[in-house]
């Protein structure tokens, strides 16, 4: 039998808490629709793709996906990743939040996105618009964000890049979406150095899993016949 080759993430390990999304679009769908933004090479899209979901990956830096050389890491690449592991079942756009989404999908996974210094340029709402009119009706939204270590400081913490606790909510519209649970923690989180982050940090952080509901109307018409 040929042995597979297999290569880590150069930023570690996924979200383990993405494993739960990953069974419960398995028992919902079987085979979900799933975009992963900037999902740097594969660091999440890889393992939604090995558990059989249709995978869609945005990723706007090209070394992510060819492989190159970000600070002091060498980046293999998302695309010899998925040859090590021959993994087909997988879409890949270069793309941001300044392009198309094309279609909609049963679920989006956006980790630690918003807050990148390549979409800082990218207004807040901009951004949470473009990925919550990608969901489909009745289809599911998960974000883990970065919330302002200092709400007060603007210039460290833009509000373009980072929320201030209990902002995150009011961008769902609760006509359009239940908001399934919500966590945000004052205890900061510790995070390895990594490509674009030379020394080990902090953040503070939250997150938001929601449903898009399925408001289509149903119209009611009303004719009157006028006797000639």
């Amino acid at each position: 039998m040929k042995r597979k080759k297999s290569s880590g993430s150069v930023m570690g390990d996924p979200q383990r808490t993405s494993y739960d999304y990953m069974k419960f679009l398995k028992n919902k769908y079987g085979s979900a629709d799933v975009l992963v933004v900037d999902d740097v090479d594969g660091l999440h899209g890889i393992p939604f793709t090995r558990k059989g979901h249709k995978t869609t990956i945005y990723e706007s830096d090209s070394r992510y996906i060819t492989g190159g050389i970000i600070d002091t890491f060498n980046v293999l690449g998302l695309k010899k990743r998925l040859q090590y592991e021959e993994l087909k079942n997988i879409t890949i756009n270069n793309s941001n939040y300044e392009q198309a989404i094309e279609k909609k999908y049963e679920f989006i996974y956006c980790y630690r996105s918003l807050h990148r210094e390549s979409n800082k340029h990218i207004s807040m709402m901009k951004k949470l618009r473009k990925l919550l009119s990608s969901v489909k009706e009745n289809g599911y939204i998960y974000i883990f964000y970065h919330i302002a270590k200092n709400e007060n400081d603007v210039r460290n913490f833009s509000r373009d890049r980072y929320f201030r606790k209990g902002e995150m909510v009011t961008f769902f519209d609760k006509s359009n979406w239940e908001i399934i649970s919500i966590k945000e923690f004052d205890v900061l989180t510790n995070h390895k150095l990594h490509p674009h982050r030379k020394s080990e940090h902090t953040h503070k952080v939250g997150h938001i899993f929601a449903q898009r509901k399925n408001n289509r109307l149903v119209y009611k018409y009303n004719f009157n016949i006028i006797a000639s």
